[in-house]
């Protein structure tokens, strides 16, 4: 019975040790202490907003906030060199254009783990599930086609009209309805 008891025990002692690490890691590869640091995080930044990267759902105005930030930042290390140089007003604006980033980037963060405990279709019982953003946005996306596939293939009296496909238009008809 006591072995059954030390393998939770054991598990929930060392998951914090490995989360931590995860996040030690983390701070790491993305502690900008200098100028030349900040250019290779922003470098970074900017290659995982790509399709296919951990930020790649970053809007098209997030993108224009967290360019202006990152230039604010470098401008910051501009005229002092280092945090470690930098008067105190100057690390506070430093502060907040890192926290206008940072709150963008995991808001958008594809990895980013969101759980909801809700009732499943035909039940009553709530179930938590789990599911990442970037799979969260895929089923929007495959959500929203398929609603404008719908919304394309009305045929004569209101009927929905098969497609082939998934081209929206109806078997035979070549696009006239």
């Amino acid at each position: 019975m006591k072995s059954l008891l030390f393998v939770p025990l054991l598990i929930a002692t060392m998951l914090p040790l490995s989360v931590a690490a995860e996040q030690a890691n983390l701070t790491e590869t993305t502690n900008a202490g200098t100028r030349e640091k900040l250019a290779q995080v922003a470098q970074q930044v900017h290659g995982e907003m790509h399709g296919g990267g951990r930020f790649e759902f970053v809007k098209p105005a997030e993108r224009r906030t967290i360019d202006a930030k990152f230039a604010e930042m470098d401008a910051l290390f501009a005229r002092s060199g280092s945090v470690d140089a930098m008067s105190a007003d100057a690390k506070i604006a430093l502060f907040n254009a890192q926290e206008t980033i940072n709150s963008i980037l995991t808001d958008r963060d594809g990895d980013r783990l969101i759980c909801k405990r809700a009732p499943l279709i035909d039940s009553h019982i709530p179930r938590q599930t789990c599911q990442t953003y970037r799979d969260q946005m895929a089923k929007t996306e495959v959500s929203q086609k398929q609603l404008l596939d719908w919304q394309t293939t009305v045929c004569k009296g209101g009927a929905l009209c098969p497609s082939e496909s998934g081209s929206g238009q109806a078997p035979g008809m070549g696009g006239v309805r």
